[in-house]
């Protein structure tokens, strides 16, 4: 049986977007924007993961991915690098963050970010379920993405940005763009190949480069004029 729904009475929504950002690319900043808009410019809070528990351990560490979120984000004022779960000790599962950020905002509406690709898995993640009386999604679309599990679809109906704003958790936003379509161990295959990558933010590769991440240590250093 779903999930009785109370009205939110906590403000605007607040977006979640969890990740490994290693590095932070123009893609993921495209996406949160796109979220934070169609929601009233919604805070959006970016949240590099320590310990990712269902993939391969970021190359650069935390400190630094957190960074390059700091300066992708510095021209956007709706967007918020946050360091809550590099701050936690082991892998850095999504529940667990989203129960933080429950208990610190009980009726605001807390939107998790999710790309289509995941939300198709979803079912598979565990205790699933519990999302439903924590957040609300919103799903971002990727390229030849399947689609998601009966289940999952009727656990999160889906509604627009007026109708996820008035309940705190449980429903589904469909976005129909932006693409995720940059791939991050592409993004590094060129850094270590070329030492630049359009996908990636000026300020971003400056630093990665001054910092020597991702085998560009052998290159020119980047030149922004």
């Amino acid at each position: 049986m779903h999930n009785v729904q109370h009205a939110a009475s906590g403000g605007r929504p607040l977006v979640l977007f969890g990740g490994t950002f290693d590095p932070v690319h123009r893609a993921h900043i495209s996406a949160a924007r796109a979220v934070s808009k169609v929601l009233n410019d919604a805070p959006v809070h970016l949240l590099p993961n320590a310990v990712p528990p269902h993939r391969p351990q970021p190359l650069a560490d935390g400190e630094q991915r957190l960074r390059m979120l700091e300066l992708a984000c510095a021209d956007h004022p709706q967007l918020h690098p946050d360091g809550w779960e590099l701050a936690q000790p082991g892998p850095s599962y999504s529940l667990v963050t989203l129960q933080h950020f429950r208990k610190q905002h009980p009726d605001r509406p807390l939107v998790f970010m999710i790309g289509a690709d995941s939300f198709a898995n979803l079912h598979q993640w565990h205790q699933w379920r519990d999302y439903t009386n924590l957040c609300h999604l919103a799903v971002v679309p990727r390229p030849n993405s399947p689609l998601a599990d009966n289940a999952v679809l009727e656990a999160f109906p889906e509604t627009d940005a007026h109708g996820l704003a008035q309940q705190p958790y449980g429903l589904r936003l469909m976005l129909k763009r932006p693409f995720l379509d940059v791939s991050a161990t592409a993004i590094r295959q060129a850094l270590a190949k070329k030492g630049h990558c359009p996908a990636l933010d000026d300020a971003v590769i400056t630093h990665i480069h001054r910092h020597d991440l991702y085998n560009v240590a052998e290159h020119t250093p980047f030149n922004q004029s």
